[in-house]
């Protein structure tokens, strides 16, 4: 998988530009402990700099938990969290914060990110396909698996049904063991994918 690059002065030019930039910031779960100040300060400089921006993860432990907590003390209400059902990570969630599901994109759309997810390789695209069989094969371990990879599909390119504007760039912690793997890498393969920059975060800091 390519290497995200640093920020450059066109990629910030572009971003302020823009009134209303969608910043997806996530990564991996593994996170050292060593490097949750340094990316929560990341996330809130990005909300001091960005006063337009919304701010879009996908609420799973590690690097997503901090950068939601730091947008979270700077603005929740500047701050989406989309989930694969609405009961994933109650707990985590930030007051404030705006919650989106899986269960809640129609058919249709649906159906256009199973299409995207099958693009980004053959096991995932099984998986989108296990995933549209339906409400039983869903609560299948495999559906399990599905429908948190279709939610990472979902957090890049948006949902018109649920108002969600499709991703601007994104800031991603990858596991540095395992850079392309797990959720995270399946979330940069579809930012390359559809031409969405993305950064590593771990150069921002």
């Amino acid at each position: 998988m390519p290497a995200a690059q640093p920020m450059n002065r066109t990629l910030h030019d572009r971003l302020a530009s823009c009134p209303h930039p969608v910043i997806l910031l996530e990564g991996t779960r593994r996170l050292p402990v060593a490097e949750h100040a340094g990316l929560a300060g990341l996330a809130t400089r990005l909300h001091r700099e960005y006063p337009g921006a919304i701010f879009r993860s996908g609420n799973a432990e590690g690097t997503d938990t901090v950068f939601a907590s730091a947008i979270a003390a700077a603005g929740a209400g500047r701050l989406e969290l989309v989930l694969p059902h609405p009961g994933m990570g109650r707990a985590r969630r930030p007051t404030g914060a705006a919650c989106h599901s899986l269960d809640a994109v129609p058919a249709e759309e649906i159906e256009e990110l199973a299409a995207i997810t099958r693009r980004t390789g053959r096991d995932a695209g099984r998986l989108a396909d296990f995933y549209l069989r339906g409400p039983e094969a869903r609560r299948s371990a495999n559906g399990s698996k599905a429908s948190y990879l279709l939610r990472d599909t979902l957090k890049v390119v948006g949902s018109v049904a649920l108002g969600l504007r499709p991703a601007t760039l994104g800031i991603f912690r990858v596991d540095p063991a395992n850079p392309g793997g797990g959720g995270t890498g399946h979330t940069v393969r579809v930012c390359q994918l559809l031409g969405v920059p993305h950064l590593d975060a771990a150069r921002e800091v």
